[in-house]
């Protein structure tokens, strides 16, 4: 478990990088999506850690909660795209890849 909440401090680290980057060359939209994806993994790896300390959860809660997660995002995304909402449907496709990514992580802590 160590290694996957090593993992998510990397993409935290290099996604708080990038939105300062983003920032100073005055790329403000970019530097938005960059937080967005960015606060996946923040709140990945707080779900994370609350729940593997958690007494009779473990790492099958954490899998639950990150599939709560992806039929939550799915919705909004499928909500966003009938109402023609080019920004929210963005933000959710960017919310739903940096999720992939993490459950990607996360299949390996589980088959470890």
């Amino acid at each position: 478990m160590r290694s996957f909440i090593e993992y998510l401090d990397g993409k935290l680290n290099e996604g708080r990088a990038e939105i300062e980057r983003l920032s100073a060359e005055g790329r403000k939209d970019d530097a938005d999506f960059a937080k967005v994806s960015t606060n996946i993994y923040e709140v990945c790896k707080t779900v994370s850690q609350a729940l593997i300390s958690r007494p009779g959860a473990g790492v099958s809660a954490i899998g639950a909660k990150f599939e709560h997660f992806r039929a939550s995002w799915g919705a909004a995304l499928d909500k966003a795209k009938q109402h023609d909402d080019a920004k929210a449907v963005a933000v959710e496709e960017i919310k739903l890849a940096a999720l992939d990514d993490v459950i990607a992580h996360f299949q390996e802590v589980k088959e470890a």
